[in-house]
């Protein structure tokens, strides 16, 4: 080698060597041949760079080499490269070689060894983050579809190869992290991770899919049973309480179970009917499994249907407002109304309202439709105390859901709609059930004195259902509060029932509530609730909820008889 060529290798910043045309090394770099010496003792020069290899990597990444290296020095390629695990196995040095076939006369080839380690090393925590999930260590999303489609292909090939899938959800972790925080919700989700992870076989894949969510990938299983089983196995084992930093915690979950079948040909499609049937439990209380079938699939195609037909009724007119009577019962004067949706679809008539606002509340439609009933019904008040004197006075209530409610910029929906429609804001009543107000007490109280500003009224609704205790009440600046209607048809049947009804109306009164009790349905419902002072009413003994167009009349005669009917 020529004086200059040396110092060309020397200046590499990698090991460097030369080859002749039989792959013998000629010259390297001090770098390189301390390398090689740490290899194999001795001299060098003159013994082939292959033999190097074969001592230092595995017998196929030696064999690639030589083939590499044989390709180069024949012409055959113009150049080689392979990243190459040196050393333990456990924990290799990774180099990148590279080797060029020498230019000029002189046939041969020039070998480049770069440390690339870190580069690797960056390289796997890369890929370890793209597959699992940041606190718990778990496999993520990603990594839980790509195995779930491994199983699928393969109980294609072998309808012997059964496979489930069991979609997780905590029941009401909101209010771990709203109790404790979020870092004691976060470390416990941590230790729920390991405890599943403990549960399950090493064939078995165990993912986090983000927040309170997880599913189990069980491979292999002999059948529903024991599908089965496993689910309940794991609502056992997270049943028992949790104990961080000398506090006891108890959560339950809410599982769906999906069995394997040749009808599923994408992950999703299994993950959908998992999610369906997890809500199905969640359904039941929680704390629950429930196994996908095909009555739940009906039930589940009718949700989307119905999803899509509501999409479709908010656009196209569909949803109507009904309007029930709120009447005096010290005076019988009809003294306001409560505002329904209703919706009349095309073909298939009248859809009750159960079936359509769980579905709006889901999907968030609930938000459009809400706005949609208080601007209808605003409007249609506002036309109704222009033609009749006497109505420009009644009160409008309208229900509000928890997701309305916890909008950040509901407060100014409802005022802009407010002004849009002309209607007195004082005339307003917004009703919240006990659950929506609980869910974050310290912003629900800012909400309502917001709407107090605004001077809108907020009546607590569906009283005694949830927490109903007088300090809850006495937190929350309400108006007024209305009886559930379930204490209201069942008062005159025991006296419990009554005392109940009792107790609220007086608990109200001395916290200077008005008291709306629904459900009336018989006079002597009317007459009870007179004795017990109670101020106003509704129900079916009043009034059917009707139609917008038939209010004019109904406030022209009073309440009693069906519009349209003599006198």
């Amino acid at each position: 080698m020529l004086p200059d060529s040396v110092d060309l290798l020397e200046s590499l910043p990698t090991h460097a060597a030369v080859l002749d045309a039989a792959g013998l090394v000629m010259a390297a770099n001090a770098s390189c041949l301390e390398l090689l010496r740490e290899i194999e003792d001795g001299e060098v020069l003159g013994r082939p760079f292959s033999a190097y290899c074969d001592r230092l990597l595995a017998t196929a990444a030696a064999t690639g080499v030589r083939e590499g290296l044989a390709s180069v020095l024949a012409g055959l390629v113009p150049r080689y490269e392979m990243d190459l695990p040196c050393g333990r196995p456990q924990n290799p040095t990774w180099r990148a070689l590279c080797v060029t076939p020498l230019r000029g006369p002189r046939l041969g080839a020039l070998v480049i060894l770069s440390d690339i380690s870190r580069q690797k090393q960056l390289e796997e925590h890369i890929l370890h983050d793209a597959f699992h999930d940041t606190l718990t260590g778990l496999f993520n999303r990603a990594l839980f579809l790509n195995r779930l489609d491994q199983s699928i292909k393969r109980l294609k090939r072998n309808p012997e190869a059964l496979y489930a899938v069991l979609y997780l959800d905590m029941d009401r972790f909101k209010l771990v992290n709203k109790t404790f925080g979020h870092v004691t919700g976060d470390r416990l989700l941590m230790i729920i991770a390991n405890r599943l992870q403990k549960l399950l076989r090493e064939a078995d894949t165990l993912a986090r899919f983000g927040g309170d969510e997880f599913a189990i990938l069980v491979d292999d299983v002999t059948g529903i049973s024991e599908a089965s089983a496993m689910a309940d196995t794991v609502l056992r084992q997270l049943a028992a309480p949790f104990r961080l930093k000398k506090q006891e915690i108890f959560v339950t979950c809410s599982i769906g179970v999906v069995l394997g079948s040749a009808a599923y040909e994408h992950p999703d499609q299994v993950l959908r009917d998992a999610d369906n049937a997890m809500y199905s439990s969640k359904e039941h209380g929680g704390d629950h499994y429930t196994l996908f079938d095909a009555g739940l699939r009906v039930v589940t195609q009718r949700r989307m249907e119905m999803e899509m037909a509501l999409r479709h009724a908010l656009e196209h007119g569909e949803i109507t407002v009904h309007y029930q009577p709120i009447v005096s019962l010290s005076t019988g004067a009809i003294t306001g109304v409560e505002a329904l949706a209703r919706w009349k679809h095309p073909s298939q008539g009248l859809i009750a309202p159960s079936e359509f606002i769980p579905i709006a509340e889901e999907t968030g439609l609930i938000n459009e439709l809400g706005a949609l009933v208080l601007r209808q019904a605003c409007r249609r008040m506002v036309d109704l105390g222009r033609g009749n004197p006497d109505a420009a006075n009644l009160t409008l209530s309208v229900n509000i859901s928890g997701r309305q409610f916890k909008r950040p910029d509901f407060v100014e929906e409802v005022a802009a709609i407010l002004a849009e429609t002309g209607m007195n804001p004082s005339l307003v009543r917004l009703e919240l059930t006990e659950s929506v107000l609980m869910d974050n007490a310290d912003e629900a109280v800012e909400t309502i004195k917001r709407f107090k500003a605004l001077s809108v009224k907020v009546v607590i609704d569906d009283f005694g259902t949830g927490y109903s205790s007088l300090s809850y009440i006495q937190r929350f600046p309400f108006d007024s509060l209305k009886v559930d209607r379930s204490f209201v048809g069942n008062m005159n049947e025991a006296e419990q029932n009554m005392e109940i009804v009792r107790t609220i109306i007086a608990m109200a009164h001395k916290l200077g509530l008005e008291v709306v009790a629904e459900g009336v349905e018989l006079d002597a419902h009317r007459e009870a609730l007179t004795d017990l002072h109670c101020e106003s009413a509704q129900g079916f003994y009043f009034s059917r909820p009707i139609p917008g167009e038939d209010l004019d009349e109904l406030v022209r005669r009073g309440w009693g008889q069906p519009p349209g009917t003599a006198a």
